[in-house]
């Protein structure tokens, strides 16, 4: 029987705002076309769009950590679908120095296990100040799974990614 962190994850992705960037190919869950199939809740796996930058993929696939969604926010890092394991840091998007980019998705911190970032549940924890230096990007119960993938996507698109 699913959970209710489970329900409500999966009542999002069938949301107009999930299902509206997935068909601009923004966003999507990881298909069978690269993963035999979805790992166990609260795990799961999703990819991402990237601009183009010579040598780097059009898309980055993420594992994300769901347990307690939407209560609790995600926390999760790049993920490598046919080694089942973390993306290589060789392998990982890069930003321009000291950008938004490339503090991001920085590999210096916590290993690169989770996002440097105030919607990632394991980068909040650590930085309680973030709730009153960046309050917007506080996770709460009011966002949802878009918003997260909003975040990483506008990142991979901006000026400040330089590819790998």
């Amino acid at each position: 029987m699913d959970k209710p962190d489970q329900r409500l994850f999966e009542a999002d992705l069938t949301s107009a705002e999930f299902r509206a960037g997935a068909l601009k190919g923004y966003w999507g869950l990881a298909g069978t076309d690269v993963l035999p199939e979805q790992p166990e809740w609260p795990l799961r796996i999703l990819w991402v769009q990237a601009a183009p930058r010579t040598e780097a993929p059009d898309r980055f696939y993420v594992q994300l950590d769901l347990e307690g969604y939407k209560a609790v926010s995600p926390t999760g890092t790049f993920w490598n679908p046919s080694t089942g394991a973390s993306l290589a840091h060789d392998k990982r998007p890069k930003g321009k120095k000291d950008s938004r980019c490339a503090k991001v998705f920085r590999t210096d911190w916590e290993g690169g296990r989770a996002f440097y970032h105030p919607y990632d549940r394991l980068a909040a924890a650590g930085h309680p100040k973030w709730v009153t230096e960046q309050p917007s990007l506080i996770w709460d119960s009011t966002h949802t799974i878009v918003d997260y993938l909003e975040e990483i996507q506008s990142l991979l698109n901006s000026a400040d990614y330089l590819g790998l």
